[in-house]
């Protein structure tokens, strides 16, 4: 049934023509057939093979030794050559952190400069810039730019996003019944690990419901036929960028689970770029309770996940055919699941596991970014500067992308470190220090002191940070969107080398750079939202913690 070639690393999927398919629902299976896709750069290496075997089967000494030097010669130029393509790149993106970050920033002002950047950047970095499909790079910019239009710029959608944020959190407010019954009426005492667990646990349930009866399935269908018409993306990384805008990097892929293991390189890149990019429904709604912007986080989250795909094909673009398709994605079997109730509990015994990994993650990144902070300090403090500590580096080696994204000068040394912690630590750490950011100003703001603040007048303790900008909460709530951070690489890893153990070996090289790509996913959103707010401001209030008007 199945055709063996030489490389394993980029199957694809080719339907067999001559397979039946009988409904799901009575039992029956579609019978596929899997062709190992082709892989330019262990082409050479085949044919040496085939080379060595026969020379060695005909006892041809120097005939394999010309072969041996052959191939020896072709690693060292190819190396020469790798090393020579990347030292050029890495003096590209050199002088665009200087041109676009420090050197503008006296005179930043055009809100093209982000974008701009941002893909002057993404393409300097591109495995295959001369197989680049700029329509889908050109239409994912434009749905993320409609997208932020209509949630900040159009007086209905922004009143949508805010009535649809504020439902979110009222309808996330039943977990509370819950969470009293089982903790007690305390049980915010302790806010994370039984409120937000709590809220985790509940949509989980609410969300694995809605995959059972059906409703999670239509939706993400229809938006990811959307997508593939829009940015001419394949069926199967389409249906799981649309699923990441409802679930997270370890849930999305069980659309196309058995579409994995026989995905092009590319297509596996995109799954990637969009699990780093988005955020699950359930997490989205701690930060919510965290007091970020619900419309914007909403808002965010929708707009990374088609950034992702055009991100994701800008830095590693397809160079192989793929043959998934929509019949294929369609008759992918989910776990079977009895009834209703069947589903509510599975989908909370799930999410404990998600609980569980993010206490036992928190506890642990905190205590390292503390101890990194005084060991840092100390060695600064025999220099007398005891202030520069590991948050303060992370924000001077971010700067330049502060500016790049739009942020007032005053508010970039404070952004770029909380867009520091988002990378090296995860973004629950880097949301809360916001959330505290923006209580504060809030308060601040309400008592009428913020302006005494502003203008010098009155002065913080030089520990407390803040915001003074009205647009730098905005477009940090855009780029700490996502999970793009080292520990989701492992998760990821682990999540889809499960699902296709034939192709962790391609999942380690690419993951890091599709890391990078969701990282600029992350920049290219806030540089929109920065632009489009930017001109808002004169006409409508800015938000407050609640996503309510000042």
């Amino acid at each position: 049934m199945t055709k063996k070639l030489n490389d394993l690393e980029n199957p694809v999927f080719i339907p067999d023509p001559q397979s039946t398919r009988i409904n799901i629902e009575n039992g029956v299976i579609v019978t596929t057939q899997l062709q190992e896709a082709d892989d330019e750069d262990d082409d050479d290496d085949n044919m040496n093979d085939l080379g060595f075997e026969k020379l060695s089967s005909e006892c041809q000494p120097i005939g394999l030794f010309v072969l041996k030097t052959r191939k020896q010669l072709i690693k060292i130029i190819e190396k020469q050559k790798t090393l020579t393509i990347y030292g050029w790149r890495l003096i590209f993106i050199i002088a665009f952190l200087i041109y676009f970050g420090f050197a503008m920033s006296k005179n930043y002002g055009t809100p093209a400069f982000p974008i701009h950047g941002n893909i002057f950047y993404e393409n300097s970095g591109s495995k295959h810039p001369d197989r680049i499909r700029w329509k889908t790079i050109f239409y994912s910019f434009v749905i993320q730019f409609l997208l932020a239009t209509v949630v900040i710029r159009l007086k209905v959608g922004f009143q949508f996003f805010d009535f649809l944020g504020k439902e979110v959190s009222k309808f996330m407010q039943n977990a509370d019944s819950g969470a009293t019954f089982v903790f007690g009426k305390t049980y915010q005492e302790h806010f994370f690990v039984f409120k937000v667990t709590s809220i985790i646990i509940f949509l989980g349930s609410v969300i694995n419901v809605l995959y059972y009866l059906g409703v999670m399935q239509y939706i993400i269908g229809k938006i990811a036929w959307l997508m593939q018409i829009c940015l001419n993306t394949t069926a199967a990384e389409s249906m799981n960028a649309a699923a990441n805008i409802f679930v997270g990097q370890s849930e999305a892929p069980l659309m196309i689970m058995p579409l994995i293991p026989t995905m092009t390189t590319s297509e596996l890149h995109a799954v990637l770029v969009g699990g780093f990019s988005t955020m699950s429904g359930s997490i989205l709604a701690t930060f919510i309770f965290f007091g970020v912007p619900a419309n914007h986080l909403i808002a965010a989250s929708v707009m990374a996940a088609a950034g992702a795909l055009g991100f994701a094909k800008l830095l590693l673009p397809e160079t192989h055919h793929s043959k998934t398709t929509w019949e294929t994605v369609k008759n992918t079997p989910l776990p079977e699941q009895h009834n209703v109730i069947d589903a509510l509990l599975t989908g909370a015994g799930n999410t404990l596991k998600i609980c569980g990994y993010l206490i036992a993650n928190l506890i642990a990144f905190i205590g390292i970014l503390h101890f990194a902070d005084i060991v840092i300090s100390w060695f600064f403090s025999l220099v007398h500067h005891p202030e520069i500590n590991f948050q303060y580096l992370l924000g001077l080696l971010l700067y330049p992308f502060s500016i790049i994204i739009g942020i007032p000068l005053r508010d970039c040394l404070l952004s770029s470190k909380l867009i520091g912690i988002k990378i090296s630590l995860n973004e629950f750490i880097a949301y809360q220090q916001l959330s505290k950011i923006l209580k504060l100003r809030n308060e601040l703001i309400s008592n009428n002191t913020f302006s005494l603040y502003l203008n010098g007048t009155l002065t913080l303790p030089n520990d407390t940070p803040m915001l003074w900008d009205d647009v730098s909460p905005i477009i940090l709530t855009y780029a700490l969107c996502g999970f793009s951070n080292f520990g989701s690489m492992g998760i990821a890893l682990a999540t889809l080398g499960v699902f296709a153990p034939t192709r962790k070996r391609t999942l380690t090289k690419i993951v890091p750079r599709a890391l990078i790509a969701s990282i600029m996913v992350s920049l290219m959103t806030a540089s929109i939202a920065g632009l489009l707010y930017d001109a808002r401001r004169v006409t409508v209030p800015i938000l407050n913690l609640n996503s309510t008007h000042v």
